[in-house]
């Protein structure tokens, strides 16, 4: 290996320790927020209608909480991959060029590289997983409380919690088919799925505003 290709290793390897890093914290931050909704999930089951509307309260922040956290997971992600992709193809260009004892190294960089790069995607897609299981609970959430407002508009309710249902499943396709996309197609279908994700908030948030007019 040339003196270039030992530091571009010994930065890769840097740059892999500080994401894995930065993943953790970021993680522990997720895991602290699940379990603070497992918590008062479960407190809620045993609730009467005026002692759950304060526990609703705590729900609402720590489900911004758990939002925040997960969405800086993914931005970690997304920046690792971003980069790794680059140093993908910085080193395909060097193979191309490069003479008989340095293709070797090169080559060997680069299985490395597209190993991590692989690694980072099932990252991704797992929390992507983790995120809509979450908003499926919600769902849950959600359909427990329509269940107790008025005949009135018990109708109205069931509507938007159905259509946030369908967006859901339709998030769930998307990201099928993210976990079977090629390296060419994996950032155009994981936008895809972004959207669709976004798309359930929203719905979700239709619904649990149609419930407090109840």
């Amino acid at each position: 290996m040339t003196p270039t290709q030992t530091k571009s290793s010994a930065e890769f390897e840097a740059g892999k320790k500080a994401f894995q890093e930065a993943l953790q914290n970021a993680q522990k931050q997720v895991t602290a927020a699940e379990h603070e909704m497992k918590k008062l999930r479960a407190e809620m089951k045993t609730q009467t209608a005026d002692s759950r509307k304060k526990t609703m309260d705590q729900v609402d922040e720590v489900t911004k909480q758990l939002d925040s956290a997960r969405k800086q997971e993914q931005q970690i992600i997304e920046a690792h991959l971003k980069a790794v992709h680059a140093d993908i193809e910085a080193t395909t260009a060097e193979v191309k060029h490069a003479g008989a004892a340095a293709k070797t190294a090169a080559e060997a960089m680069l299985k490395m590289m597209r190993s991590e790069y692989d690694s980072a995607k099932r990252s991704l897609i797992a929390v992507m997983d983790a995120e809509l299981a979450e908003l499926k609970a919600r769902l849950d959430d959600g359909k427990h409380q329509a269940a107790e407002v008025k005949a009135t508009v018990k109708s109205a309710v069931d509507a938007k919690i159905a259509h946030a249902r369908s967006k859901h499943e339709a998030a769930q396709k998307e990201l099928e088919t993210l976990k079977r996309a090629n390296t060419a197609a994996f950032n155009e279908v994981h936008r895809g799925v972004q959207s669709a994700i976004s798309e359930v908030k929203t719905a979700l948030e239709h619904a649990r505003a149609e419930i407090s007019k109840a």
